[in-house]
């Protein structure tokens, strides 16, 4: 027969102590690896539905973080580009300054000597062009998008500020109205007296003074000897007339010749002012700044360059190449892309020519007599390297600052609502554990109180049972 304590091991309340120490155990340890780990899911079965939602934050705040290394290399890349364009517009102004002590220099000496400062200068623009990033040239056109099967004879110059995607896009340009320069003539012959007169051009004003007599060929040189400050030229027909012209083109182009002494009287009696070019691109009718038509679509933005003789069909081009390519976002496709100015000296100009048609030798170099031609030149590329520089400082501002500032933005809110899901909360874990090691304590008193109470009530049993 077995004895009372064999048959019953255990109390009700031994049974309910020790599950209760169980579940004391295994809370003790949850909570001990909450604030070990920090963490308030450690496994699956901490919460299913949050480890689900914990990993998608956590892969989009990853995601994140690399789109903000990304873009940070793209400003150090940008601003090196800047930092080479800004170099580049003041070497450019140098130029201009030289161009302009040239043109009112009568020492041969003196322009030669400045033709050489010069040429150092334009040297220097391409070197400062080919400024690299990792192994990558920015501003001589390696980075840039690309205009293939240009009409040259028709087109100077064709920059692309932004081009959306790799495809290449045709443009066809057919100029329905060329760009003119103002023109106006005097049909006076020799002066009848002393006469000054007061030119007023788009670059600025100049009066000459001439002696009673003075022949056509007299005025062309007089008037020629500032045109670097007016931007209007002169030219003698025949004994009796001279013509005069800016040296730009366009409605911006405009002179007036007013006699301040003696009498000197132009054709036109008035303001002469020139016209920008029309023509239609893909299309779209354009009128032009001049001879620069500004063509922007949802694909692309470009300026075009027009030779100022250039009129009717012109054979088509292809806008091509893809620039620089950065990534802006967290997805695959959050990508933007720019086309870096070409900012050397075969590519550096306008309607008047590019830069190395001011080197020695060149149609407008300082000693070749054409000052106003070679300011123009200057003038004109000092426009296209600031364009060049607006479009890398734009890309800056509004595409890596913009995107840098959301994603940033982005990974504070995702590393908030991570924290939320799986962080511990060390405050409420650490009461939970010291509240459950005093219940563990507690349970264990008792259930040794109670097994304490059991044996000597089953030894008092068992005395009864066997007598």
């Amino acid at each position: 027969m077995l004895g009372i304590t064999e048959r019953f091991p255990y109390s009700t309340d031994q049974l309910r102590a020790l599950r209760r120490l169980r579940e004391l155990g295994q809370a003790i340890s949850e909570n001990t690896q909450r604030l070990s780990t920090l963490k308030r899911i450690n496994s699956a079965k901490d919460d299913p539905k949050g480890l689900i939602q914990a990993s998608v934050l956590e892969r989009e705040l990853s995601a994140a973080e690399a789109t903000t290394n990304a873009i940070g290399r793209a400003q150090a890349q940008l601003s090196t580009a800047d930092a080479a364009a800004s170099e580049i517009v003041t070497q450019l102004q140098s130029a201009r300054t030289l161009a302009l002590e040239a043109a009112g220099s009568t020492s041969q000496a003196d322009i030669v000597a400045n033709q050489i400062e010069l040429d150092q200068i334009l040297s220097s623009i391409n070197n400062t062009a080919r400024v690299s990033f990792t192994g990558q040239r920015m501003l001589d056109g390696s980075s840039s998008f690309r205009a293939t099967g240009v009409d040259y004879t028709k087109i100077k110059d064709v920059d692309i500020l932004s081009k959306t995607s790799d495809d290449a896009i045709t443009v066809a340009i057919n100029v329905t109205s060329a760009a003119k320069q103002a023109t106006d003539s005097y049909t006076g012959g020799s002066l009848m007296g002393d006469t000054t007169i007061l030119i007023e051009g788009p670059d600025g004003s100049a009066s000459v003074s001439m002696n009673s007599g003075a022949s056509t060929t007299d005025i062309e040189t007089a008037v020629n000897a500032t045109s670097y400050l007016t931007g209007v030229t002169a030219t003698r027909k025949d004994a009796s007339q001279v013509d005069f012209a800016t040296v730009d083109y366009g409605s911006q182009a405009a002179f007036t010749i007013t006699a301040t002494e003696g009498y000197f009287s132009l054709t036109g009696g008035g303001t002469a002012t020139g016209s920008d070019a029309e023509a239609t691109v893909n299309g779209s009718t354009l009128t032009a700044d001049g001879t620069t038509l500004s063509y922007t679509t949802a694909d692309v933005a470009a300026v075009i360059e027009l030779d100022p003789s250039a009129s009717g069909a012109i054979s088509s081009f292809e806008l091509s190449g893809s620039g620089l390519n950065f990534v802006v976002g967290i997805n695959a496709h959050d990508t933007q892309r720019i086309g870096m100015p070409n900012l050397t000296t075969t590519s550096l100009g306008g309607a008047t020519g590019n830069l190395d048609a001011i080197r020695s030798g060149g149609q407008f170099s300082l000693t070749s007599g054409n000052a106003a031609e070679a300011i123009q030149v200057i003038d004109e590329a000092l426009a296209e390297a600031l364009r060049g520089q607006a479009v890398i400082g734009s890309f800056q501002s509004y595409t890596l600052d913009s995107a840098s500032r959301t994603v940033t933005s982005m990974i504070e809110n995702s590393a908030s609502a991570l924290s939320a899901i799986q962080d511990t909360d060390v405050a409420i874990e650490s009461a939970q554990l010291a509240n459950n090691l005093l219940l563990q304590e507690t349970t264990l008193n008792v259930l040794s109180i109670a097994n304490s109470r059991n044996e000597s009530v089953l030894t008092l049993l068992n005395a009864i049972a066997f007598r």
